[in-house]
């Protein structure tokens, strides 16, 4: 299941053994994504106690072959050998195009998380887990059948605790272990054997709305957006959220906090959550109700406050340069509203220089935007013309047209304030970060405060001689000083 909680909110593919590598491999890519893919969320620091202990037990004296955690009667036939062979070439280009995060220490994080929740002992035939961070602001996450299981520095940025990160993990390792993906792929050359996939393609014409993975495959061949507009069935999603919860109490995770994820996942802050584009999911407040009705049979597991507070620290703490790093993505992806939210919590776990920098920069950035869409604005059809435009215009053209209304301009003189008052508080704290200096050169900048936005581009510069980007900033100080 694919944890999205815009563009793949619930609301095949042509045979998958004729695939091949082009000059380009991103049709392999977006195929198999579309296989892989799961929809919007279900969605840890561990916390046991006797009960737990006594839950666990039982669920050991009880189980049986059924219960199993792993689809052990799977026989691998000729079609899945040759999409584990597509997928093994998807672990390396994702690799080579640098969309994996190269962080040793989140990557040893992922790694524990993950691992922890997996059956001690366990052995599946061509699985190998590998529990990796994707260079994604929108929050995702997906598990390859090969073992292989992504989540987005989206997903990372958007959780609270290590509770919520198991429960994504867990949901992704079951499609593994019960080998939900080669079961889909079969299902669906079955069925797209007699669909019509031109016709349905035209029905749903995304435009732009499903993302940048639907948009390539779209171009490329239209039974890709066919495959990912199915994903997993609802019985296989299911399964994936309830053995998830499973595997979370199993390594002694609060299981609650599968509830919570997926909360936070509902979340709509780009207004991108088109209803009806996974029909062949259940709904998130479909599945809170479900997930929590499971939960009601386990009441006895109970996780205190308190611990889940020192929990979140604990998370904040290891995922806070992840968390910076996909504020900067966000940003460059014109997904304003997101790095406003994520830089807040930042700040308001720590309100150190850099953090303050990044929600100072965000605000710049949202401008003449509204900080928050409206409910006019969250419809479907509002959506689907919001991504069409988005699509026409840069950015820059976008904060003209906004500024050329009065909300527009309000919006920017509230947060060109917020920007302003953030960067200089930033300035003050100990160690205060030298790029402070340039988002206030910028903003200054563009407020026509040429001589206050030199000082500024000077500090910048003098602190930092070999800045990357000091040639840029010349140019602008040169710029400025010929300003009459």
């Amino acid at each position: 299941m694919c944890w999205r909680a815009k563009r793949l909110d619930p609301d095949k593919s042509s045979d998958m053994s004729k695939l091949s590598i082009l000059e380009d491999d991103r049709p392999l890519i977006t195929a198999l994504l579309c296989v892989c893919l799961l929809t919007p969320v279900c969605g840890f620091g561990p916390t046991a106690n006797a009960r737990t202990l006594s839950l666990r037990q039982d669920q050991k004296q009880t189980s049986s072959k059924s219960q199993s955690p792993a689809n052990e009667e799977f026989k691998f036939e000729k079609v899945d050998f040759e999409l584990l062979e597509q997928v093994k070439l998807l672990d390396r280009r994702f690799e080579r195009e640098g969309l994996v995060l190269e962080d040793e220490a989140t990557v040893a994080y992922l790694n524990r998380v993950g691992k922890s929740l997996l059956p001690r002992g366990l052995k599946l035939e061509n699985v190998s887990w590998n529990f990796r961070a994707l260079r994604d602001p929108q929050p995702n996450a997906f598990a390859l059948p090969n073992g292989s299981i992504y989540v987005s520095t989206g997903l990372l940025a958007l959780m609270d605790n290590e509770s919520q990160l198991a429960a994504v993990l867990a949901h992704e390792t079951t499609h593994v272990l019960r080998r939900h993906t080669y079961l889909q792929n079969r299902s669906n050359r079955k069925k797209f054997l007699t669909m019509n996939i031109i016709a349905a393609v035209g029905a749903y014409a995304p435009g732009g709305v499903a993302g940048a993975v639907i948009t390539i495959a779209t171009a490329v061949a239209p039974f890709i957006v066919i495959a990912t507009m199915f994903g997993y069935s609802r019985d296989l999603e299911r399964e994936a959220d309830l053995k998830g919860i499973d595997m979370m109490l199993a390594a002694e995770y609060p299981p609650e906090e599968m509830v919570n994820v997926m909360r936070l996942l509902n979340k709509d802050i780009e207004g991108e959550n088109i209803r009806f584009f996974y029909n062949d999911h259940p709904a998130l407040n479909e599945r809170i109700k479900y997930l929590s009705s499971y939960l009601g049979a386990r009441a006895d597991v109970v996780t205190p406050q308190m611990e889940l507070n020192r929990e979140k620290s604990a998370y904040f703490r290891k995922m806070e340069p992840v968390m910076r790093h996909d504020i900067q993505l966000s940003i460059n992806g014109g997904r304003f509203r997101s790095a406003v939210f994520l830089a807040d919590r930042l700040v308001e776990f720590h309100s150190d220089s850099e953090n303050l920098f990044w929600l100072g920069e965000a605000y710049r950035m949202l401008g003449p935007r509204s900080d928050q869409l409206a409910e006019k604005e969250l419809t479907n059809s509002a959506k689907k013309d919001a991504a069409k435009k988005r699509e026409k215009r840069t950015v820059e053209e976008e904060d003209r047209e906004l500024l050329a209304t009065p909300a527009g301009q309000e919006n920017w003189r509230l947060h060109e304030q917020k920007a302003e008052e953030l960067y200089l508080q930033a300035t003050t704290r100990e160690n205060p970060v030298a790029v402070t200096h340039r988002g206030l050169g910028m903003l200054y900048e563009k407020l026509g405060r040429s001589n206050e936005s030199v000082t500024e581009y000077e500090k910048y510069l003098e602190l930092v001689p070999a800045a990357i980007d000091r040639e840029r900033i010349q140019k602008h100080i040169e710029a400025l000083r010929r300003t009459p």
